[in-house]
């Protein structure tokens, strides 16, 4: 089974016609400046003529979206089934929408995505990196936009190998003793040095603080961000899902197998 799929345009419809029946939950990405923002949204309303796509405009907790304006493009994720579901779209409008009995909520009105990208939910589960394999990962502020000066300037870069890798995000070590003095939900750019013999991956993170692996050793977590707004964004998804379902594999035959490498499976 593909870990990533386009999907067609009659299943377009009907993927997005069940976020609206359910009032499903998505979750939005914006740029501003150099950082990026999210914010959580639910489906309201679907146009019968597939001209645009209607989701609300609330407060996620005590937190505000994001200021949004006409022409602004936005990347949406949501769960559909078993799958998960990305596109890119772009505001047309801000309004209200009518729920019923009068009553409104602020809602934004966007585009009717040019397509819909499915990958496998596994494939953001977080999946261990093989003992044998080095992965190398680096990380500075500022993201990917920074890159020519990180390598030109005295901007604080880390580098370290990934213990556990997803489409979501990675967890590297770094053989340092304290951790870069970076704010949580700080947007850096990273590079991934994936095992398939091509370039390194160049995206944009999150930054989701400090831990110890069960080692002791000190690690740093980051959440890709964005990867569903461009063409470019989605062949690093395809890359990054065909990496991890690989893992995945290798961690199964592994645990089939047992650390002797014999199938423990013996005929009667």
């Amino acid at each position: 089974m593909k870990p990533r799929r386009i999907i067609s345009p009659e299943e377009t419809w009907e993927v997005l016609d069940a976020g609206v029946r359910e009032n499903a939950l998505a979750v939005l990405a914006v740029q501003s400046d150099d950082q990026w923002l999210t914010f959580k949204s639910r489906f309201l309303e679907r146009d019968p003529q597939r001209k645009f796509i209607v989701l609300d405009y609330t407060e996620s907790g005590d937190r505000p979206p994001p200021p949004l304006a006409p022409g602004q493009y936005v990347g949406v994720s949501f769960r559909h089934k078993s799958r998960k579901i990305m596109f890119a779209s772009v505001v047309e409008a801000r309004g209200k929408f009518v729920v019923g009995n009068q009553q409104s909520v602020a809602a934004v009105r966007y585009r009717w995505p040019d397509s819909l990208t499915e990958l496998q939910r596994r494939a953001y589960h977080r999946t261990p990196v093989p003992a044998d394999t080095s992965l190398l990962v680096s990380a500075w502020p500022g993201g990917c936009a920074a890159w020519q000066a990180a390598q030109t300037r005295s901007l604080q870069i880390v580098s370290g190998q990934a213990v556990d890798i997803s489409c979501g995000g990675t967890l590297f070590r770094i053989n340092e003793p304290n951790p870069p003095d970076w704010r949580e939900d700080l947007t850096l750019g990273v590079e991934v040095q994936l095992p398939d013999g091509r370039d390194p991956l160049l995206l944009d993170a999150y930054y989701r603080g400090a831990r110890h692996a069960p080692d002791g050793a000190l690690c740093l977590g980051l959440q890709f961000v964005g990867l569903e707004l461009s063409v470019d964004g989605r062949a690093v998804l395809q890359r990054l899902a065909r990496c991890v379902q690989r893992f995945h594999r290798l961690t199964v035959v592994k645990g089939v197998r047992g650390d002797g490498g014999l199938a423990r499976f013996r005929t009667a």
